[in-house]
């Protein structure tokens, strides 16, 4: 009993430091208004996907076909600081494939040179701290008009740093909760 204990101890540890790799797909095609992405695990177990628009309200996600999360514009800003990404996190890899018109023509060229210029300005900074960094970038013309953009990223973490993150989460929600309780406390012995 007392080894089985042991073994299980140092492959739950072993398996809570193990790298995760979580990967994010995605397809935008803006001239039709839709973008298509995919989350998982590895490459292999996937967590969501869908397709996302723009509409006059906000952004909308569709995660199935019955199924749409709507994120207003005016919560954009709090919705980013809920998604804050910490340390832990760490981005390796990003691939991008820009599709754009203009093939026979010369600003086709000069776009297609400008997005490889910005885009190795950018690799380049950020390959300074981060040397194990995979980075490409591809431009492709096309003779009709488009403008579509594909993009294969991955984060490594563990789940040390997953259950810090969630535990930072937990915390902040229980302060918020604390805070909401006390206020109404407050309110009610005025009255």
């Amino acid at each position: 009993m007392g080894e089985f204990f042991v073994y299980s101890f140092f492959a739950g540890t072993i398996l809570f430091l193990f790298p995760v790799f979580l990967y994010v797909d995605a397809y935008a095609d803006v001239s039709g208004n839709r973008a298509w992405f995919c989350i998982s695990l590895f490459h292999k177990l996937k967590l969501f996907g869908g397709y996302a628009e723009i509409r006059t309200e906000g952004f909308v996600f569709h995660l199935t076909k019955k199924k749409a999360i709507l994120l207003q514009y005016s919560e954009m800003a709090a919705a980013r600081k809920q998604f804050e990404i910490t340390q832990g996190f760490q981005l390796w890899r990003y691939h991008q494939i820009v599709e754009t018109d203009g093939a026979n023509e010369p600003k086709g060229v000069l776009i297609a040179a400008f997005l490889t210029l910005a885009a190795g300005a950018v690799f380049s900074v950020l390959r300074e701290n981060r040397n194990f960094l995979s980075l490409k970038n591809r431009s492709l013309l096309h003779n009709e008009r488009c403008l579509k953009i594909s993009v294969r990223a991955a984060v490594v973490f563990n789940g040390l740093v997953l259950a810090i993150a969630l535990t930072k989460k937990m915390l902040e929600g229980l302060m918020e909760w604390i805070k909401r309780s006390t206020e109404s406390w407050k309110k009610r012995q005025k009255n």
